[in-house]
């Protein structure tokens, strides 16, 4: 009995000892694995990230999940679970923000796409809905090809395809399919009767 197990102990040594020096890999073999690249190289939840130039906040984003890709051609982080983001002024005053369900960063490239259920608010409290924006953050301009809805406090504008500033304080509506005006007294009773 002693002997066997004496003889078992010796045989899984064996074994083990031999898959222990057997396995080697080359640096160059490792060089030559290939990752899957649809999956992401880093996740986070439950994101805020602040960025700032010359010790002032530009920018606040907030996102419940954020998966980045590292790509040699053109690194990105996705928004799969939607995106809020607050753009400042120099006082530190919020001047617009964006909000969607999805987006996607190209960070070399300096732009954000965002889409479905898209809305931006100027400090003016003027609100755009449209389905696709696009943000550059090199040129600080956003724009729509898509249809976009602006509401002001005197009237709404439908239209297809937007360019505007990215703090939305000046903005122009590419094909205007209609205009609403607003009647503020009429607005308030409504409001007053809900």
């Amino acid at each position: 009995m002693k002997t066997s197990r004496s003889h078992l102990f010796l045989s899984i040594l064996i074994i083990m000892m031999g898959m222990l020096f057997s396995c080697e890999n080359s640096k160059k073999d490792l060089e030559t694995i290939k990752f899957d690249d649809s999956f992401p190289n880093e996740i986070t939840r439950d994101v805020t990230i602040f960025y700032s130039d010359s010790a002032k906040v530009q920018v606040m984003l907030k996102a419940p999940l954020i998966e980045r890709y590292y790509r040699e051609e053109d690194s990105y982080a996705e928004f799969n679970k939607g995106v809020y983001v607050e753009f400042y002024d120099d006082s530190g005053k919020v001047e617009s923000t964006i909000e969607s369900e999805y987006a996607k960063h190209y960070n070399e490239r300096g732009e954000m796409l965002a889409r479905n259920d898209v809305v931006v608010v100027n400090k003016k409290g003027e609100k755009l809905n449209t389905e696709h924006l696009e943000w550059n953050q090199n040129t600080h301009q956003i724009r729509s090809n898509s249809f976009v809805k602006i509401t002001t406090k005197d009237e709404i504008i439908y239209g297809n395809g937007l360019e505007a500033n990215e703090d939305f304080t000046r903005y122009k509506v590419k094909d205007i399919k209609g205009i609403i005006e607003v009647d503020q007294n009429e607005m308030k009773k409504d409001e007053d009767v809900q």
